[in-house]
This record gives C-alpha cells, sequence and structure tokens, in this order.
C-alpha cells in the first residue's frame, strides 16, 4: 500500500518543533533573542582586527598616554583638566574624517619608514579654544569661535601636540617601532590626505573635562603601521611581512645571520657500491673487499645527508681533508637519486572501463582493470614460523665507506665552491669506517688494487651470524 504524500510543513510547524513544542515558549523565545543579540554581520570590506585581548591591551597602552598628558597639562596650564579614555575603534579613514568638526584644528603627524602615510591628531574646538586661552594665561571661560585658528594659535596648540606625538611613541615603541613628529596641520577635513580613504585605522578617543566644559581629543594611525602588535601570537603561523620596509630588513637580516650560524654534519664517503649478503657473512678482520670503484672516481660530500658535492680526497697538515670539484646543488634530481638495481621498469597500459559483455572472456579471469581479490591475514598475522636465515643470503646490501665527517656553519657552506678545500674530524693514518644501510659494520683502510678501491678490514665492529651459512 503505498502511503500518502506527505504535506508540507507551515512555519509555525517548523517553529514549534525548533521550539520542543508549545511549551517553554517565551523561555525559548528569550534564550533565542539573548542569542541573536550577539550575532553580528561579519563586514568583509572592513574586517575587524581588534580582538578582545589585544583590546585590553590597547585600553591600558593608551591610559598611559592619557595620565602622562594629563600631568604634563595640569602642570603648563595651572588650572584642572580631566582627561578620560573613551573608546579604541577600528574605523576606515573616510569614516574618520566624517567624524571630525569643519572647521577642525588636526595635526598631521609624520611616521617614519610607513610608505608615506600618516596620522592623526584632533582637538575638537572647544578643547582646542581652552587649551589656547589657558597657555596664554587665560584664567575665565574660553570663547568658542566658528573659524580657522590663526598661526599663532596653530603654535601654542602645536606644544600640546608635539607632547601626544611624544608619548604616543612611547607607549608603541615596545610593539612598533614608531617614528613620531608633527608635519602639518589643516582645518578642513576633506583634504586631508593622511592615507588612503578605505585604509582601516586605530582611532582613540579621548573625552576631556575642564570646569563645566568638555572637550574631545581624537587620535588615528593607520592600522598596517602597528599590524605586527595585532598579529604577534605564540601560535601564530606563517603570514604576510608586517611592519615598515625597514622592520622588515632588519628582520629578514637578523633571520639570515641566524641561519648561517646553523650547523649541518657533512660526511664524506667512497660512492655507494653493494655486496651480496653470503659474502659479507665471511667478513674478517684481514679480509680484502674489492668495491670495483675506479681511484680516479670522485668522492662524495653529503651534507645534512643528501649529496651536494663531488670531492676529492687529500689532507691538511695530519687532517683529511677533501676539495671540491663539482657542486651538485641546484642540478636535477634524478643525479642525486641512485639507480635501481635488479628491477625492471613496469608495464604501462592505458585504462580503460571495465565491459559488461563476456563475449570472449577467460573464465574465471577478473575483466580489466578490476581490483583483485585479497585474503583476509588477520588471524594469521602473529602466526607461522620464522624464516630460514640462509634463505636471505643471496640478496645485495648497500655499502658505503666513511672518509671522514665534519660539522660546517651554513655560511661556511655558502662559501664552498671549486676548489675549496674542507677539513675532517680524522688524522691521515685513522682508520675508516664501513657501514651496511645504516649498520657501522667494520673499521679499516683504503688500499688500491688494480687502479681499483679496495678496503681491507682491520676490526669488525658489528658481528653477524655466521653459523646461518650452516646447512
Amino acid at each position: 500500500m503505498t502511503p500518502p504524500d506527505a504535506a508540507p510543513l507551515s512555519q509555525d510547524d517548523i517553529d514549534r518543533l525548533l521550539k520542543g513544542g508549545a511549551g517553554g515558549g517565551a523561555a525559548t523565545a528569550v534564550a533565542t533573542a539573548a542569542v541573536a543579540a550577539d550575532v553580528q554581520t561579519y563586514d568583509f570590506a572592513r574586517p575587524a582586527r581588534v580582538s578582545r585581548d589585544r583590546l585590553r591591551a590597547l585600553e591600558a597602552m593608551y591610559e598611559r598616554l592619557v595620565r602622562s598628558v594629563e600631568g604634563w597639562l595640569v602642570s603648563r596650564l595651572r588650572d584642572s583638566i580631566d582627561l578620560r579614555l573613551q573608546s579604541i575603534e577600528q574605523v576606515s579613514y573616510a569614516e574618520y574624517l566624517l567624524s571630525l568638526n569643519t572647521p577642525s584644528a588636526s595635526f598631521l603627524v609624520r611616521i617614519e619608514d610607513a610608505g608615506g602615510q600618516q596620522g592623526v591628531i584632533d582637538f575638537n574646538p572647544s578643547l582646542a579654544y581652552f587649551l589656547i586661552d589657558r597657555l596664554f594665561g587665560g584664567g575665565g571661560a574660553p570663547t568658542i569661535l566658528d573659524r580657522t585658528l590663526s598661526p599663532i594659535e596653530r603654535m601654542a596648540l602645536d606644544t600640546v601636540a608635539d607632547r601626544v606625538v611624544t608619548d604616543l611613541g612611547q607607549i608603541w615603541w615596545d610593539h612598533a617601532k614608531l617614528q613620531l613628529a608633527i608635519e602639518g596641520f589643516e582645518s578642513i577635513p576633506e583634504i586631508m590626505q593622511a592615507v588612503d580613504r578605505e585604509v582601516p585605522c586605530l582611532v582613540a578617543t579621548v573625552n576631556a573635562k575642564f570646569g563645566e566644559n568638555t572637550g574631545v581629543l581624537s587620535i588615528c594611525l593607520p592600522l598596517n603601521v602597528v599590524e605586527q602588535f595585532f598579529t604577534r601570537s605564540s601560535d601564530r603561523r606563517l603570514s604576510d611581512p608586517v611592519g615598515t620596509e625597514a622592520e622588515r630588513i632588519a628582520t629578514r637580516d637578523q633571520t639570515e645571520s641566524a641561519l648561517r650560524m646553523t650547523t649541518v654534519p657533512a660526511i664524506a664517503r667512497l660512492p655507494e657500491f653493494r655486496i651480496p649478503m653470503r659474502d659479507m657473512l665471511k667478513l674478517s678482520a684481514g679480509t680484502m673487499i674489492a668495491t670495483g670503484i675506479p681511484i680516479d672516481s670522485p668522492l662524495e660530500l653529503l651534507i645534512g645527508g643528501q649529496p651536494r658535492f663531488k670531492v676529492q680526497a687529500g689532507r691538511v697538515k695530519q687532517l683529511r681533508a677533501v676539495s671540491v670539484l663539482e657542486v651538485l646543488a641546484g642540478s636535477s634530481l634524478d643525479s642525486l637519486v641512485p639507480p635501481t638495481r635488479g628491477r625492471t621498469a613496469p608495464e604501462i597500459r592505458q585504462m580503460t572501463a571495465p565491459s559488461t559483455e563476456s563475449d570472449g572472456a577467460i573464465a574465471g579471469a577478473p575483466a580489466d582493470g578490476q581490483p583483485p581479490a585479497f585474503a583476509d591475514l588477520g588471524a594469521a598475522l602473529l602466526a607461522g614460523g620464522e624464516v630460514p636465515f640462509a634463505a636471505l643470503i643471496d640478496i645485495t646490501l648497500p655499502v658505503r665507506i666513511e672518509v671522514g665527517r665534519s660539522t660546517v656553519t651554513v655560511g661556511e657552506l655558502l662559501r664552498l665552491g671549486r676548489g675549496s678545500v674542507l677539513q675532517l674530524d680524522r688524522l691521515a693514518g685513522d682508520p675508516m669506517d664501513l657501514y651496511v644501510s645504516d649498520l657501522k659494520l667494520a673499521e679499516g683502510e683504503v688500499v688500491v688494487v688494480n687502479e681499483h678501491y679496495g678496503f681491507r678490514l682491520r676490526r669488525i665492529v658489528a658481528q653477524l651470524p655466521t653459523q646461518a651459512l650452516e646447512g
């Protein structure tokens, strides 16, 4: 029996389901409203960069500035004035200009190594005329005029602005090495070109109370000149470089200097060759190994485990040394990958879609491109006997003869070139080490046999199970 088509849910039905039924609707509505109050639309045109943690740090920094400026003003004006930090916000430069009075009393602040960007310090008219009146010795209620400041009035107010700039540079010095100075004055906000209009800025607003009147001081800095304050974190990931050009150059020089002092291991060795395990089990003190390597073959110098130079063996006084013949760095990767041995290249076939027709197919044969069936080996994972060692003695193992080692800094490594000489940590008569894969098997000396390198063993370091050859 086919069930009848279900009727679509109405919006009221959906709301009741989300609220858990009719009961508790008022409580749910309150909770929903509380959640909605915390939801804000993300503005991609002006992404917020001031987190709560950074905002608290900024408030503490600017509180120091406010207290310093307030103490200085009281001593200079000989009158009471109360400064309070009202807010620190991230706004675009265009929005900041709209908040200023016209005419304004705005000072442009030069920021060294900021690509021509400037900051702004603005005194609203009531605060500006109060400061000017007191700086010229006035004691009554200041007269607020709707005009541009005269040159003399600007010079008086410039003293206060310069003090604000000095304290602003000090509070930022531990976080961003800002070198600030008053550069100009402007009374028309619309023509101030401190930065582009869409550039985000950090704006601190300070309320001033003097007698029965109030005023506002605002401090605007382009956000990108203090970007490192917001991006610095213990779990910081790699990001685009921030700060001024001079700071980026200084950071790069410091990093490069540290990298040049970093040490890396350098190993000089003969080219790798291979020996069957059957022959390796017969090695003993006094045995001579024919490597098959011509004596005119260059040695390899490994840096950090990778071949980077072809070298020639020699000595400097009593120490072994190598002279660089060829630099492999920057060559093709194929020259650094050892060739495969005992294996042919796999067959390359064009992939085709599985056919659904069985005509002409061999019974029991899988279709072309079908995955094979693998047996479940979970039950036998720990079962079974040990493979006899003698069954593996015909395989060949890589063998390396190490001439000596050294530790070089990256700075020294960068200076290595054709003809450079690197001293090793071995005396000319010290034994050399013979490694099988990563195992140090023996010590001995390199000899020449029929224009080829040979190796005479002095001492076996790792004893191999020779009894495996029996039977």
